[in-house]
């Protein structure tokens, strides 16, 4: 029988009550208990919570299980299988972050030819065409060049940063430590 744990001073903690330790895993997934999946939910709940967290406390996720469940806990099992979960997620992240960031250059160096394609266009259609139509033309063909720019602008001024954040926050729930509580009923 495990040993009850108790949570560490400063510490943030999560609390989940489970009625069994596998409804803290994904129940379609076979993988041995190391490997294992969380179920979404409390995935989602544990994400959520760690969003409140200070940024400098240590975290604890604090199970609550059956007593007679609990007899049955390895707990170095379950917190090497949690932490592994949000391993794979960090990682899984991080190539999603490099991936952006691969396509953000390559959409920045075929938008910024295409904006210079545009402009050298609009200075030939103003000079062919003069007037009205030559100004319309030109300044078509240079706003369609700023639109295609939009794409590497938007990675890079925008969509980058919610993914290094979430990168951030599967990092630290790697290292969560993982507590467990008997509750007697």
């Amino acid at each position: 029988m495990p040993e009850q744990t108790q949570p560490r001073q400063n510490a943030f903690e999560i609390h989940i009550r489970l009625k069994s330790l596998e409804a803290l895993f994904n129940s379609l997934d076979p993988s041995p208990l190391v490997e294992r999946d969380l179920d979404d939910t409390v995935e989602d709940y544990i994400v959520d919570c760690v969003r409140d967290a200070p940024h400098d406390a240590s975290l604890d996720l604090v199970l609550h299980l059956p007593d007679d469940t609990a007899a049955q806990v390895n707990d170095a099992e379950v917190g090497q299988s949690v932490a592994h979960y949000f391993s794979f997620l960090r990682d899984r992240q991080a190539r999603r972050l490099r991936n952006l960031l691969r396509e953000g250059r390559q959409a920045a160096l075929v938008g910024f030819l295409f904006l210079g394609v545009c402009t050298l266009g609009a200075q030939a259609a103003k000079s062919v065409f003069g007037g009205a139509m030559g100004t319309l033309l030109g300044e078509g063909l240079v706003i369609i060049g700023w639109v295609a720019t939009w794409r590497p602008v938007s990675i890079f001024l925008y969509e980058w940063r919610p993914m290094r954040q979430q990168m951030r926050i599967y990092d630290r729930l790697a290292r969560l430590n993982v507590v467990f509580l008997r509750d007697v009923r």
